[in-house]
């Protein structure tokens, strides 16, 4: 007699939960971890889990002598100083350099990058210190467009590529600091349920990075502009459908795209957070490191 299907589900799901200690680790895989603090529980128990199935374990972490410094075979230090707010700006952008550098440095050693792509990738990193320096036209901005989103029933940033875990960052830390609920989501899958949502009192930021799939993100944000939401455009041109943008400088090289869009998320959460009487350094029911699973 066959299982019912709740009953074959049931045990099924079981089955999965008894397994789920028991993940399948390459024993000739690098296992990296990332964290800021070093003590972030889930993230310690799975490089623990990793060396006992014997792979080389790598982290890259912020604070010298934490649990998952000692725990790891080798450190790649952030260095990105100490972390007074629990927003930590520095942290994130720290953490997105130094995978780039690995990335290239693994793409030379395997013989992947010609000299010219090493060259211009080198130049464009180098490039990433100026292009983080805060334009004070762009700050002003941002501080006069906060007033317009203090309200609504939430936020969406979106984005494709490497700009959608961008848009995952900006949602985090504008929820973490304002208080205000906010989401990332890859701008292709707005479809799939999420423009359901769409009306005057959705704002959407899009990352509408020239260099990455322009035309693609552009259709999603006409999409949404149809529904009657509201929108917040960061790009390098001028863009008709958007009630407000915030316009970076142009680059040919999309991390430099990445990092200017960057700072503009992460000034626009503060500027709205300090508006609605938050202390930006100081978020409620926050901290630094996550200690429990």
């Amino acid at each position: 007699m066959q299982p019912r299907p709740a009953l074959a589900f049931i045990e099924g799901y079981r089955y999965f939960m008894e397994k789920e200690s028991e993940p399948i680790l390459d024993p000739s895989g690098l296992f990296v971890v990332i964290s800021q603090s070093g003590e972030t529980a889930d993230t310690l128990e799975a490089i623990k889990l990793a060396k006992a199935q014997g792979l080389a374990t790598l982290a890259l972490c912020n604070v010298d002598n934490s649990s998952i410094v000692r725990e790891a075979a080798r450190t790649l230090l952030l260095r990105a100083g100490i972390a007074k707010g629990v927003a930590s700006t520095k942290a994130f952008s720290a953490q997105v350099l130094s995978l780039w550098l690995l990335a290239l440095y693994w793409g030379q050693a395997r013989g992947l990058l010609s000299g010219e792509r090493q060259t211009r990738e080198l130049a464009a990193l180098r490039a990433v210190v100026s292009v983080m320096q805060v334009q004070p036209g762009v700050h002003e901005r941002l501080h006069r467009l906060s007033k317009r989103y203090l309200h609504g029933h939430g936020f969406f940033f979106i984005g494709r590529d490497l700009f959608y875990p961008l848009a995952l960052e900006g949602a985090l830390k504008l929820k973490e600091i304002s208080y205000l609920h906010a989401e990332g989501y890859p701008a292709g899958e707005m479809k799939h349920g999420p423009i359901a949502l769409a009306d005057a009192e959705l704002f959407t930021i899009a990352l509408m990075a020239r260099s990455t799939l322009y035309d693609k993100v552009k259709s999603n944000v006409e999409e949404l502009s149809a529904r009657d939401a509201t929108l917040i455009a960061i790009t390098t041109e001028y863009f008709e459908l958007a009630d407000d943008i915030i316009q970076i400088r142009a680059y040919d090289h999309p991390m430099l795209e990445f990092f200017e869009m960057l700072v503009v998320v992460q000034l626009l959460a503060m500027e709205i957070a300090i508006r609605l009487g938050n202390d930006v350094d100081r978020p409620r029911n926050l901290a630094k490191s996550v200690t429990v699973e």
